[in-house]
């Protein structure tokens, strides 16, 4: 699984730069938000089929915190790759790369000064703007996308670490908003586990009927990083307590994996799951 794993992000890197002489992978974009009131940068990038000529339309990634660990740059090679192949496992889709400005306002569904390890910090008097930044993405990000881009109208949210936390707050207050959700290992810690105790206020809640949702964490974030795996909490309460129309694909990583190593791999497995049965199949592909 490793091994195919690398050779998928070396193509998905060598993707990137084989097409030209101009190693361009997107475009950096502003919208004015009336609603956070602020300018706001994301960068868009767009299958080839687009460039060539632009008959169809596409699937959209909303991808948070894309300036980080040249997530952007890595990711959207993967898409690339996988949607590209002799054999596609995914569609071709549009990523909007969501530069973080505000990070913890912006993906923090409650005020809290408590920060990671239980600590007060005032510097967090700022917190509790989720709502307000997933109106911005279905107000005017969304709209703005739609408008200027040929889109087919399915889209997938995906977050990692903090920014996976308004991803689940996302499919609890606004599943309609988002298809399918990728959450790489959230901070379910947040505000003495918030999420996990709406989760039952989210059962009752409203329907998420043909909505998706991949999950990802390691066994190796309790005692390193946490006193428990808040993320596993969920994932059990999930199983025990499944929520009608929600398809929910989820990984624990064991020891080889870590809070810093699993968001590469879990993007390709979260594509890979929401995906599923999309590969053509070689055989009736080449049979005579």
């Amino acid at each position: 699984m490793k091994g195919k794993f690398i050779a998928i992000l070396i193509a998905a890197v060598w993707s990137l730069t084989a097409q030209s002489n101009e190693l361009t992978i997107g475009e950096r974009k502003v919208i004015v938000s009336q609603i956070l009131e602020e300018r706001r940068e994301y960068w868009i990038s767009l299958p080839a089929s687009f460039k060539e000529g632009g008959y169809k339309d596409y699937p959209v990634l909303y991808l948070l915190d894309a300036d980080f660990n040249s997530f952007f740059h890595v990711f959207t090679g993967m898409v690339r790759q996988l949607s590209s192949d002799a054999t596609p496992v995914i569609p071709e889709m549009i990523v909007v790369g969501i530069v973080s400005q505000e990070r913890v306002r912006d993906s923090s569904p409650t005020r809290s000064l408590t920060e990671y390890g239980g600590r007060k910090n005032q510097a967090l008097s700022n917190t509790g703007g989720a709502d307000q930044f997933l109106e911005f993405l279905r107000e005017e990000l969304i709209p703005e996308i739609n408008a200027e881009y040929p889109t087919s109208g399915y889209q997938i949210l995906a977050g990692y670490s903090f920014t996976g936390l308004p991803v689940i707050h996302s499919l609890y207050s606004s599943p309609e908003d988002f298809n399918a959700y990728i959450a790489i290992d959230p901070s379910m810690w947040w505000d003495e586990q918030i999420m996990l105790k709406r989760y039952s206020e989210f059962l009752q809640g409203k329907s998420t009927e043909k909505r998706r949702l991949f999950i990802s964490t390691s066994k190796r974030v309790e005692g390193v990083y946490l006193d428990e795996n808040y993320v596993a909490e969920f994932i059990r309460l999930r199983n025990e307590k499944p929520k009608k129309g929600l398809y929910v694909d989820s990984v624990t990583y064991g020891t080889e994996e870590n809070h810093h190593t699993m968001p590469v791999i879990s993007f390709y497995r979260g594509l890979r799951s929401i995906f599923d049965g999309y590969m053509i199949d070689d055989q009736a592909r080449f049979r005579p």
